[in-house]
């Protein structure tokens, strides 16, 4: 096939015409000896940054290693298990003995202190006995205006504007007289 001749599919240009004096490639193949010194250059600054990181977290690893507490000679040795109080592993059966506990000190009778007679009764009986008897006050003194329902709110709304309150003055205690409240929730035997 020369030349002149048209290949199937192919164009109509000669060789002359097909050539470009502008356009070059080049001539030459790469610098072997260049690449490898370029990888091997690459290759040490990896190990070196790596070798680097190794020894700074040697030295890190050593710092905290110094700076962590010292353990107690009472610690359980490792494998062991620690001595004294455990973690709940049955919350709602522990739940449900504490509430039997409290529900039997509610419901039944026994013993505050003995040696001074004072019991505990269920709660049904000691509300009945408070609406019968009513609760222990003090004798001969007057009640506080300013107790009771309106101390919370006592000068200040909850919004932060002030309640006009008259100030009662209380009355002064007695001289000589070192009263204690009666304690309501006792009965004493």
């Amino acid at each position: 096939m020369t030349s002149t001749d048209q290949p199937p599919g192919g164009h109509h240009y000669t060789d002359e015409e097909m050539h470009n004096v502008d356009v070059a490639y080049e001539h030459a193949d790469v610098n072997i000896r260049t690449l490898l010194a370029f990888a091997a250059a690459l290759a040490m600054v990896v190990a070196i940054s790596a070798g680097l990181m190794y020894g700074l977290f040697v030295v890190l690893e050593k710092q905290a290693e110094k700076r962590d507490p010292q353990l107690s000679p009472l610690a359980a040795p490792e494998g062991q298990a620690p001595n004294g109080v455990r973690l709940l592993t049955n919350e709602p059966g522990n739940l449900r003995r504490f509430r039997d506990e409290e529900n039997s000190k509610l419901q039944g009778y026994g013993w505050m202190n003995q040696t001074e007679g004072i019991a505990h009764v269920p709660i049904d009986l000691a509300k009945k006995l408070v609406v019968q008897h009513g609760l222990a006050a003090r004798t001969g003194a007057t009640a506080d205006e300013t107790l009771g329902t309106h101390a919370p709110a006592y000068g200040e709304a909850s919004g932060g504007r002030t309640i006009p309150v008259k100030h009662a003055v209380p009355p002064a205690a007695p001289a000589g007289s070192n009263q204690q409240p009666a304690a309501g929730s006792e009965i004493k035997k």
